[in-house]
């Protein structure tokens, strides 16, 4: 019997043992299969230390972003905000000891390494284990830091679904690491495309408005994390440019580096988010208004103001139906006030429909009211939209993220203010295999975009306005007298300092989210991709600048030739010279293949253009 026990306690043992292999197996091959995963695990032995430059609040200590290299080594890089040179302090608890090359520090101490060198290392936890790895400290400098933390929710719990909410904290240290602003916070994942990208967008509000970074004091705020934008600049040279060319609704903006819950972000836009409250917008809040006067049988102003964003059906699906307005070719969501009441509702639809059928009388009709488009629109500030629209050959135009307002007591409709432009100029035409930016115009003007789905997308209502001549010769005569200068002046001055501010953290933020690099070398190699792709935004604007200049001066010389796109809510429009060929870059290949027809004919670039044409990859 003794040896049967001895029998079933080696066999006990041997199983054992196989778990706790199994079980090693398993957190090895998770660990290397998904470094993202491992670092935001619920046990994961670097939470339990963190990092902050000698002098900082202790909340805006970083954590350590685990990874495995090439050859299955495990990494922390610690992302902070300093320059070579500062002190860094060890936050953690008693007992846990970080060994860095040949030094050992506990929380509280301080000590100085190389930065972007990689340095052996290992944490040792008591009661939970010694780990080895290397460590890669990260500078993040230069600009203002932004800290993110929540209370009980973690990341994974933010972005795993839309509309999941955290209540925290919010600090942001100017870029000389002094206080700006220390407070509580709910925040979420901004954005809808970019909602799926590894690096999110993010929207805090604040318990209260407030300023920050000197920016006029608001309660809402978004953090754009331009991941389709390697230049980091096409949404502030728009900003700047409407700014510049009048409009004071536009958001301000500052450069910022992002931390949530210790862990480096990256590099973002910090913007006002777009709103009634507070901000640059000086509207009648009927948020107020409307919770002052509790009773919704009470009277209640219903004139405004009003803010509202023009989308599709799609863009709108999430928009609740008290807040949805719809026209015969519209539809539209409601931002301002989300507390909408029934009469304010009737009052905002019946404008914006009146608005509508003047827009599509034809010059010198007026409504049975006597009115014309003009009395309902605002002629510079839809203007201003058109243009800076058309200028960045923005691909969401009137799809998202376009908004118009009411005053009180004004039945004028004000296009603006300028948001989301990140999709902007180089990336528009995503589809085409080749961009050929010096002759594709985004316009809508003439014939200009044919939507494909009208029953999903709408009408656009710059295309409408350009159709009537008096519109037509306003937004000439902006772009000729403001934009156009103004651009200038940006992609000659402004342009260049945000290249230098912000040099630094698009290292960092490569690191973060490219993988980064090993040397020195690959620093500089970095830094001179992130100079070519400023380069490459200047250039693309300029030249966007100066097609839209010969065409404007020249119209009548020109025929536009329409490439159908039949996969796209977009067809692409080439101003060509009458009686000239289009040129060889012209022609844009569209699934893989450069062959389009007029009708039965081959186009081809000896084809002599006379008239305005419509093209299509198979004969008609």
């Amino acid at each position: 019997m003794i040896g049967g026990k001895k029998i079933k306690c080696i066999w006990l043992v041997l199983a054992l043992l196989i778990i706790v292999m199994l079980l090693t197996f398993f957190l090895i091959s998770n660990k290397t299969g998904s470094a993202e995963k491992f670092s935001d695990s619920d046990f994961a032995i670097w939470e339990s230390v963190g990092f902050v430059v000698r002098g900082n609040p202790v909340e805006t200590a970083s954590g350590i972003n685990a990874h495995f290299d090439d050859e299955g080594k495990l990494c922390y890089d610690v992302y902070l905000p300093m320059d070579e040179g500062e002190d860094i302090e060890l936050v953690c608890d008693e007992g846990i000891e970080v060994t860095i090359g040949d030094d050992t520090y506990r929380s509280g101490d301080d000590f100085n390494v190389p930065l972007f060198e990689s340095l052996s290392g290992e944490i040792n936890v008591p009661g939970v284990g010694i780990e080895k790895a290397d460590f890669k400290f990260i500078a993040a400098s230069g600009l203002p830091s932004v800290y993110l933390g929540t209370y009980s929710e973690t990341k994974d719990f933010l972005t795993e679904a839309k509309g999941n909410t955290a209540t925290g904290f919010c600090t942001v240290l100017d870029s000389d690491d002094t206080k700006d602003f220390s407070g509580n916070c709910n925040m979420r994942v901004h954005g809808n495309t970019s909602f799926y990208a590894d690096k999110k967008s993010y929207q805090f509000n604040l318990e209260s408005d407030a300023e920050i970074l000197g920016m006029p004091a608001q309660q809402k705020w978004v953090l754009i994390s331009g991941y389709v934008d390697s230049s980091h600049m096409k949404d502030a040279i728009i900003y700047r440019l409407s700014k510049n060319t009048g409009d004071d609704n536009t958001p301000e903006f500052r450069y910022v580096n992002v931390y949530l819950n210790g862990q480096y972000e990256g590099l973002y836009l910090l913007l006002q988010k777009i709103g009634i409250d507070g901000g640059n917008m000086d509207l009648n809040n009927l948020e107020v208004v409307n919770e002052v006067a509790g009773d919704r049988d009470m009277h209640q102003d219903n004139t405004g103001g009003y803010l509202v964003e023009l989308g599709t059906a799609e863009a709108m699906q999430q928009v609740e139906e008290n807040l949805l307005v719809e026209t015969p070719n519209r539809w539209m969501g409601v931002k301002a006030p989300s507390n909408l009441t029934k009469a304010q509702y009737q009052y905002l639809s019946d404008l914006v429909n009146e608005a509508e059928q003047a827009l599509y009388l034809p010059d010198g009709k007026t409504t049975k009211s006597g009115k014309t488009w003009s009395d309902y629109y605002d002629p510079e500030s839809w203007a201003r939209q058109y243009v800076l629209q058309e200028m960045s050959a923005n691909y969401d135009t009137e799809y998202a993220s376009e908004f118009f307002y009411v005053k009180e007591n004004d039945r004028t409709l004000y296009g603006g203010p300028a948001w989301d432009f990140d999709r902007a100029i180089t990336d528009y035409i995503v589809f085409i295999q080749n961009e050929r930016l010096n002759y594709i115009i985004r316009s809508m003007h003439n014939n200009a975009i044919t939507i494909k789905d009208k029953d999903n997308s709408g009408v656009m209502w710059l295309k409408q306005l350009d159709s009537h001549k008096e519109f037509h010769d306003e937004m000439k005569r902006f772009f000729f007298e403001k934009a156009e200068p103004e651009l200038r002046k940006i992609l000659s001055k402004d342009v260049w300092e945000w290249e230098k501010e912000i040099k630094e953290s698009v290292i960092a933020d490569c690191y973060r989210w490219n993988g980064g690099g090993e040397t020195a070398e690959d620093n500089n190699a970095i830094a001179d991709s992130f100079s070519d792709s400023v380069k490459k935004i200047v250039g693309a604007f300029g030249d966007r600048a100066d097609s839209l200049k010969e065409y404007y001066k020249n119209e009548d010389d020109y025929c536009i030739v329409t490439f159908v796109l039949d996969e796209s809510r977009i067809d692409l429009m080439v101003p060509a010279k009458k009686g000239k060929t289009i040129g060889e870059d012209a022609l844009p290949i569209y699934k893989e293949s450069d062959d389009w027809y007029y009708g039965k004919e081959l186009f081809t670039t000896d084809t002599v253009i006379k008239k305005d044409m419509v093209l299509t990859q198979e004969p008609q």
